[in-house]
């Protein structure tokens, strides 16, 4: 028996041999006569379909092909097409299509299974599909999918046990990630959800509340427009340990979703494929995802964030502190309560994500140009202003990249430590600009602030940071800055608890976070504290100042020089007398006490 793959890619297997050493085209024509049942074609016929252009030379093409299956058949490999002068026939060796399942008398579930394997994966998925064929493609997926949906209809009638039904649920579950709006896939859903628990209550001691949906999610109507696309990456450990409830969390929290009329779910084996890649952004951006809902699940409990994609900024964030045996007997609460806010959020993200789709390509600019802020080093900076400036001129009035173009001016200044209030000037005037075309931005409000705290004005920079915050408390980069602040306004302890959290917040955070934890740690005289949280930095060479001070005041001269040393080589002029008076903080113990350590380390 051969068998002809069409889904995920295109070849034909013999049983016995492996794969048959057919040419691609020949496989094209196969698959045209297997799914349109067609035992003999005309070969001009077949040959218009799979060269376009000069016929001439596409009955030279075909000629060609000819020559190659009829050698593959010498070399003794199975043929399953003859040809004559005029058609192309299939042969008499028996051919099963990876397609027949759409047509085949299986019973409905293990039929339901099948195609749903199959619908994981695009039909005739090749990059050199003639164009003869493409729109005969489209028609047999489109077909496809109506096939697998009445297969959904006809396996919900037959479903009896739990495992059935969760077959039943996975496959509806795909249907709406291809159609949000099928209101009648979305019933056998809830259905399937409902009839799963139900069976699965009778087995278990652990009483559930009924499963309703968020106030008003089922009526809203669907969208004209495009739904945009939202992802649920499930934790690790949801992963790893079936035991734990938290899998079945994640499933209330993915039909709840499903039940939303303004936002496509991207189904599961999807979403777990984003996970596991190692290049998620490419995959997100592959498969045009708007929103990313990521969770993470430690012993401090379940963290949940929602991060709006295009401007790569977090919408809202939550901790929930629940252990096993509470979370199994309120998930469907919390579910309930993640899926309200996300809804929320939603709503409140209409008018950016249409800014968005009418001008994708800057925003693709933008997030190119903030991955440059990832690192706190002098050419990623500049780096990351060049790319600022030229998203600026694809459009001057976008207000992230001003405010990312205003960091990049307070930042420089930083680095190179000359104080050089020109930086600081256009920094702020550039902050202003955002925040006067953008007022509810929090990261306008955010590089206000770092600007005004640089300029020696920090009760403004705290004002600043304080609206930031209230603008968007999950924002772990604003509520970073407001750390930095609080540092610099002669409160480390209040500012290492914010910078605590921000990394809570994003704990795959830029190398800043490390130097401000380190900074507030040095203040407080936790010394070997601070030390630890520079070795976090990714690239730690613009704290070595700090580096080489807390290591002093630990006592570690010899570590402490040779990391002055190091420090002086990337910055042959920094005048230690000139930086403390420029070095803006409240109250002067701190100066002195930076004096102390750097003056130690032998600067």
């Amino acid at each position: 028996m051969l068998r002809l793959v069409t889904f995920g890619g295109l070849w034909l297997a013999d049983e016995e041999r492996g794969t048959v050493p057919l040419p691609q085209k020949a496989l094209f024509g196969l698959a045209y006569m297997l799914a349109s049942d067609e035992f003999e074609l005309p070969r001009d016929y077949l040959a218009r379909l799979l060269w376009a252009g000069d016929q001439d030379a596409a009955k030279i093409n075909f000629r060609k092909m000819t020559e190659r299956v009829r050698k593959c058949a010498m070399d003794g490999w199975p043929a399953p097409l003859d040809f004559t002068a005029s058609t192309v026939q299939r042969s008499a060796e028996p051919v099963e299509a990876d397609f027949s399942v759409f047509s085949n008398d299986l019973e409905a579930l293990p039929r339901l299974n099948a195609m749903s394997e199959l619908m994981t994966r695009q039909f005739m998925d090749e990059a050199n599909l003639p164009v003869g064929l493409k729109p005969w493609v489209e028609k047999q997926r489109s077909v496809q999918w109506q096939r697998f949906r009445a297969g959904l209809f006809e396996a919900q009638a037959a479903a009896a046990s739990r495992s059935e039904w969760a077959d039943v649920k996975d496959s509806a579950k795909q249907l709406l990630e291809h159609d949000p709006g099928d209101s009648a896939v979305r019933e056998v859903l809830l259905g399937a959800h409902r009839h799963e628990d139900q069976i699965g209550s009778s087995r278990s001691s652990v009483s559930r509340t009924e499963f309703t949906l968020p106030m008003g999610t089922a009526i809203v109507p669907p969208m004209p427009m495009e739904l945009p696309r939202l992802v649920l990456l499930p934790p690790q450990e949801a992963e790893q340990n079936s035991a734990y409830p938290a899998r079945a969390l994640m499933e209330d929290i993915t039909i709840s979703l499903c039940s939303l009329r303004t936002v496509a779910v991207v189904a599961p084996y999807t979403a777990a494929r984003i996970r596991q890649d190692a290049d998620k952004m490419a995959q997100l951006e592959r498969h045009s995802i708007s929103y990313v809902l990521d969770t993470n699940i430690s012993s401090e409990g379940l963290f949940v964030q929602m991060v709006f994609l295009p401007s790569d900024s977090v919408l809202w964030a939550e901790r929930f502190r629940l252990n096993a045996s509470s979370l199994a007997s309120h998930r469907r609460q919390v579910a309930q309560m993640i899926v309200m806010a996300i809804s929320d959020h939603l709503q409140r993200t209409e008018i950016v994500l249409a800014d968005y789709r009418a001008h994708p390509d800057v925003y693709r600019s933008y997030l190119a140009s903030a991955q440059h802020l990832n690192k706190f080093t002098l050419p990623d900076v500049r780096r990351a202003r060049n790319a600022f400036r030229e998203t600026l001129r694809m459009r001057g009035d976008f207000a992230p990249a001003l405010a990312g173009l205003s960091r990049t001016y307070s930042w420089e200044w930083v680095l190179t430590a000359r104080g050089e209030t020109e930086l600081l000037v256009q920094a702020e005037e550039t902050a202003r600009k955002a925040v006067a075309l953008e007022p509810e931005l929090a990261s306008a409000h955010r590089e206000l602030g770092l600007s005004r705290l640089y300029r020696g004005d920090v009760d403004g920079s705290l004002e600043a940071f304080d609206r930031a915050e209230r603008l968007s408390p999950h924002l772990a980069d604003a509520i970073c800055g407001y750390a930095d602040a609080l540092v610099h306004a002669s409160k480390p302890a209040d500012g290492l608890a914010k910078i605590s959290k921000a990394i809570r917040l994003n704990p795959i955070c830029p190398d800043d976070y490390f130097w401000i934890a380190a900074g507030a740690s040095y203040f407080l005289g936790e010394f070997h504290q601070a030390v630890s949280y520079i070795d976090q930095m990714g690239d730690s060479s613009s704290a070595r100042r700090l580096l080489a001070a807390s290591y002093a005041m630990a006592g570690d001269t010899a570590k402490a020089r040779v990391h002055r040393r190091r420090a002086q080589e990337l910055n042959p002029q920094f005048d230690l007398d000139k930086w403390l008076s420029v070095l803006p903080v409240k109250e002067q113990w701190q100066k002195e006490l930076y004096r102390e350590g750097l003056m130690k380390a032998g600067f």
